[in-house]
């Protein structure tokens, strides 16, 4: 997948030809002016279009792989056009025009915006072709509709039906097919199990190699022994080898209490999937949720896919310090690697230990290690009367030592986040699970729900 949107770009223009001529300058220089775009995305351009007839004849020469559609209006021109190509085009939608009050642009803009009001047609303008945070919308924007595109048609490989009684971690498949076009494809846990102890025992040994050269430490004790560890590794050869046999584009796995008890829990998976790293190198991010939650692991894909392969996670909201205005974000056994970071070490691994689990009676290890500070956009896909809605939170971890991890639970890896959410957050939000990509995203997650057609909660 090109991390770069493909949009179709239409300049159109006066259709008055006496008056096109005293105009045209001011087009070609508009047109001149939209260097920015083409270096940020793939773009397909029209001529400058004066009449239904060249905008039928346009359409006809595209390519139909494309993921949304901006109108150019530098000069006024009749609103019939950008109707026309909002008809032939089925796009996610930019009207772009500039404020030079030479141009008549906004006039056109106006004209256009109100007639696809008027047809039902959802789109964004965008006055002043010249502003930065302007242009930052065009872009997100199209990376939305990238990432919307991209989804359609995958599927969500879930093992495990749902764990702890979470019933926020179920989802309907119809309702997905509907909304996202993505499937959800049920398997039972034992398919880990069986092909984890399938793996030849060379293959085990060499991740084991690579994991623990890379590790801060391992501290073997209590149930969590050499044979869990072994187990955990085969889990995540299992997982992966499933995913890629099977098609899956992202996974959950229920975990409790069938393998954290009966097996190991699935804590190395977790990790390494969501990660960038293991034992062949470098690699993809295969989105991973825990407890098989769906609409979490939907959450996590989506913003893998706004932040063009940025690592997802998933983290428990645990406690707000109401005089500090300071969130404490855990999840129950791992986190990527990746949220370690602190450019010492590519893997991130460096600043992760393992220790015994504080649950699961199959001998795992747990992951923890402290966020290190960045800045981080959360979200959660949450639904309220069968309808979805999604939260949005820009954010910012602050630093921490280890010794923090002991006043929630030590052996759980966490971050600590500032945002602008209080208790209102906690009287509206519709899971105990929130997902975090590092950077600011919230203009993407936006508008991937006004193209999704969600509605989008964001405190700031």
């Amino acid at each position: 997948m090109s991390n770069r949107p493909r949009m179709v770009l239409a300049t159109l223009s006066e259709t008055r030809p006496d008056y096109r001529a005293q105009r045209e300058p001011l087009a070609v220089e508009e047109r001149a002016g939209l260097q920015w775009l083409r270096m940020g995305v793939e773009l397909t351009e029209s001529e400058v279009l004066t009449s239904q007839s060249q905008v039928q004849e346009f359409v006809a020469t595209l390519d139909r792989d494309q993921h949304a559609l901006i109108v150019h209006i530098p000069v006024w021109t009749e609103p019939v056009l950008t109707v026309r190509l909002a008809q032939l085009l089925p796009l996610p939608l930019v009207l772009l025009g500039n404020t030079r009050p030479e141009t008549s642009s906004i006039v056109g803009m106006l004209g256009a915006g109100g007639a696809l009001d008027q047809i039902g047609r959802k789109h964004l303008r965008v006055f002043d072709s010249s502003d930065e945070e302007t242009r930052r919308d065009v872009f997100a924007l199209g990376q939305a509709a990238l990432a919307l595109r991209t989804l359609r048609g995958q599927t969500l490989g879930l093992f495990g039906g749902r764990s702890l009684g979470m019933i926020t971690a179920t989802a309907d498949p119809a309702q997905w097919h509907e909304l996202f076009g993505v499937d959800i494809d049920q398997n039972e846990q034992s398919e880990i199990i069986a092909l984890g102890e399938q793996v030849p025992e060379e293959e085990v040994e060499r991740h084991l190699r690579w994991l623990t050269a890379r590790l801060a430490s391992i501290c073997f004790g209590g149930k969590f022994t050499r044979i869990g560890l072994e187990r955990q590794v085969r889990g995540y050869i299992a997982i992966r080898q499933l995913a890629r046999k099977k098609g899956y584009a992202f996974i959950g796995v229920r975990c409790q209490p069938e393998l954290s008890d009966g097996y190991a829990s699935h804590c190395i998976a977790h990790m390494l999937c969501n990660g960038m790293f293991d034992a062949d190198g470098r690699k993809g991010v295969l989105v991973h949720a825990c407890e098989a939650d769906a609409d979490g692991a939907l959450t996590m894909q989506i913003l893998h896919l706004l932040s063009a392969g940025g690592v997802p996670a998933l983290l428990d909201v645990r406690w707000l310090n109401v005089n500090s205005g300071e969130w404490t974000l855990a999840n129950c056994g791992a986190l990527p690697a990746a949220f370690a970071a602190d450019g010492t070490d590519e893997t991130s691994l460096a600043r992760v230990r393992m220790v015994p689990h504080v649950f699961g009676t199959g001998g795992g290890g747990a992951l923890p290690f402290v966020v290190t500070p960045r800045p981080v956009t959360l979200a959660r896909l949450c639904r309220k009367d069968g309808e979805y809605w999604m939260a949005l939170l820009r954010g910012r971890v602050e630093a921490k030592e280890d010794r923090e991890l002991a006043s929630t639970t030590a052996a759980f890896p966490q971050a600590f986040v500032r945002t602008r959410a209080g208790i209102d957050f906690l009287q509206t939000f519709g899971s105990n699970h929130v997902h975090m990509v590092t950077g600011d995203f919230v203009r993407e997650v936006r508008a991937f729900c006004r193209i999704a057609k969600i509605d989008c909660h964001v405190w700031e």
